[in-house]
């Protein structure tokens, strides 16, 4: 009998036991390499490169559910002690091995993919996250899409996290590497339509998906509308947006992406927060909280922040007055004073308000509607010497000038207005102390009113918002003036524009008063008070138009007569700056 010079037939001398089972494997490993006791052989399959390697059948079935499944049935593997291992190499398979007998192997650049792979397909989660580490540790621009995608092919969620985090931090650097530019549609939309990807501005997405454009060639030039309708333009500049992107041939040659820009320049153009509620900036380029400002009888100002449910104390008005309108114009607040006639304005971003030149004759009018409808104000009716007038007037924020424009067709106060981008209405009212059910249409283009159907019931000083171009109008004075002024109508009321009709919507909940309404990032919020016994208990709801249901919100800080509703970007450097109310 011939003894191998090894030490591998000597008994085991440690007594710890995580030394002895090192021992143990380490005896395991030199018996393989020395093709002792091995009864199962690994066939490599790849190519040329064929090769047979062996190892012990009891060390495969406890290190790998795939090999104990192999070679404990009736499979032809278990039969022949063979296994044919494909689309993978002899130096891999020794790697795996050497993991497999001592819980060690180098893992280079070189190796790591093979590993990660082979220790997915056999089931051995530990050799895939040892792999998966070393991935992780290498990730660069170059291959973080490559690292993503193997990761979701593969189910290493961990891996996936990190790939994705460092793509979406590093995201104006990545597009600049081949993998970007072999990606799929449906892959490139799915980073750029992202709120996380880190960008300079939106420009760097636009050039983004030019480059993969111009990458893929003609023949993907009617996919582009796809691509570029998730670069958020209300965040470029003027000059860029018509100097670079509606001169661009992808853009010029096609009337869908035409239309996108000009129609976004006009949303933007008008003043209205809509557009930019709608969609918010990337987080990257975020320097603004969207907030609900609240202005009172008083001099207090409060700001809420729906992300945070928290309310701010903002700068105070420069008069305690009762204000008859409010609306949001160009990122600002504008407010009307009584009895002196007086304008104020409140500029989010230095935090401040300041009083207004303004037209008296149109400032006369009492109880007046006010709402922003394509960049301007328009004040609608009102009350002159106790007679109710029908006269509309034009306000430009950027100008501090007045324009008289066409008249409601009834003459009427306390007036409902209300607007979208395309449509604005004034609805209900009084005249002679009685509540009216009228309800008009303004046509800017033609500079006309034209009565639609009238409302359900007949309605003095009911509010309104506009959401999926349905009009929702919410309380309203149902008795003449002379009457209970707190007899609020009992119903919701809904104009659909495509039919020209009003339906009544019952709600067992609606407020006992109401104090202001807007629409808000697809919501309609309501100041509101559901107790009528509490002078100072007012609450600010979400009415769920779909499901005619009441969420709460918040109750609102001790204020006088909340009057003031209207949605403004806030920075958030101010808000740090002002003192959070409970």
């Amino acid at each position: 009998m011939v003894l191998i010079e090894d030490s591998s037939w000597e008994p085991i001398k440690e007594t710890e036991k995580q030394q002895f089972c090192m021992e143990m494997m380490k005896r395991l490993d030199i018996q393989r390499k020395n093709e002792q006791f091995c009864d199962v052989v690994l066939e490599v399959c790849n190519g040329e490169d064929q090769a047979r390697v062996n190892a012990h059948r009891i060390v495969l079935c406890a290190a790998s559910p795939f090999f104990y499944s192999a070679l404990n049935s009736d499979m032809k593997e278990n039969k022949e002690g063979v296994i044919r291992l494909e689309d993978t190499s002899k130096v891999t398979i020794e790697e795996l091995l050497d993991y497999l007998y001592t819980g060690h192997v180098d893992v280079t650049q070189y190796n790591a993919f093979e590993l990660f792979k082979i220790a997915d397909f056999l089931l051995i989660p530990s050799l895939k996250e040892v792999s998966s580490r070393f991935i992780i540790q290498t990730l660069s621009y170059s291959n973080c899409l490559m690292v993503f995608y193997l990761a979701v092919n593969y189910w290493c969620i961990e891996l996936q996290e990190k790939a994705r985090d460092f793509i979406l931090a590093n995201f104006a650097s990545v597009v600049e590497h081949e993998d970007f530019l072999n990606l799929t549609l449906t892959e490139v939309e799915k980073w750029i339509s992202s709120d996380e990807i880190s960008v300079r501005g939106e420009q760097d997405v636009f050039q983004a998906i030019v480059k993969w454009m111009e990458n893929k060639g003609s023949g993907e030039g009617e996919k582009f509308f796809e691509l570029f309708r998730h670069v958020r333009l209300i965040y470029l500049s003027r000059n860029y947006v018509f100097n670079e992107i509606l001169p661009h041939p992808l853009v010029t040659n096609d009337n869908e992406c035409t239309a996108f820009v000009l129609d976004t320049v006009k949303d933007v153009s008008s003043g209205s927060e809509e557009c930019f509620f709608a969609q918010a900036p990337r987080n990257c380029l975020k320097t603004t909280e969207d907030c609900l400002v609240i202005a009172g009888v008083g001099k207090r100002t409060l700001c809420y922040l729906p992300a945070e449910n928290k309310w701010y104390d903002m700068a105070r008005k420069t008069k305690s007055k009762k204000h008859y309108y409010v609306s949001a114009s160009h990122g600002k607040l504008y407010t009307r004073t009584s009895p002196d006639q007086q304008m104020e304005r409140f500029d989010p971003v230095i935090n401040s308000w300041a009083p207004l030149i303004c037209y008296t004759s149109v400032m006369s009018h009492r109880v007046a509607a006010v709402v922003n409808f394509q960049g301007f104000l328009y004040v609608i009716g009102g009350e002159e010497d106790e007679e109710a007038v029908s006269s509309v007037h034009k306000y430009n924020p950027g100008t501090n000038l007045w324009q008289e424009v066409a008249p409601m067709n009834v003459s009427r106060a306390a007036v409902c207005a209300v607007a979208d981008k395309e449509t604005m209405y004034a609805i209900g009212g009084f005249a002679n102390n009685e509540p009216l059910d009228v309800a008009e249409r303004f046509d800017a283009k033609m500079n006309s009113w034209c009565r639609i159907a009238s409302t359900l019931e007949k309605k003095t000083l009911p509010f309104g918002a506009i959401l999926n171009a349905r009009v929702f109008l919410f309380g309203g004075v149902t008795l003449p003036q002379s009457s209970d002024f707190l007899h609020v109508s009992s119903s919701i009321e809904m104009y659909d524009p495509t039919s020209n009709m009003w339906t009544a919507i019952q709600n067992t909940s609606l407020p006992t008063r109401f104090f202001s309404v807007t629409s808000f990032k697809g919501n309609v919020y309501v100041i509101g008070k559901w107790n009528q016994e509490s002078s100072h208990d007012y609450f600010l709801r979400i009415y769920d138009v779909e499901k005619n249901e009441w969420k709460h919100c918040s109750s609102v800080p001790r204020i006088s007569s909340p009057i003031a509703l209207a949605p403004l970007r806030i920075p958030r450097d101010i808000l740090k700056k002002c003192k959070v109310v409970t």
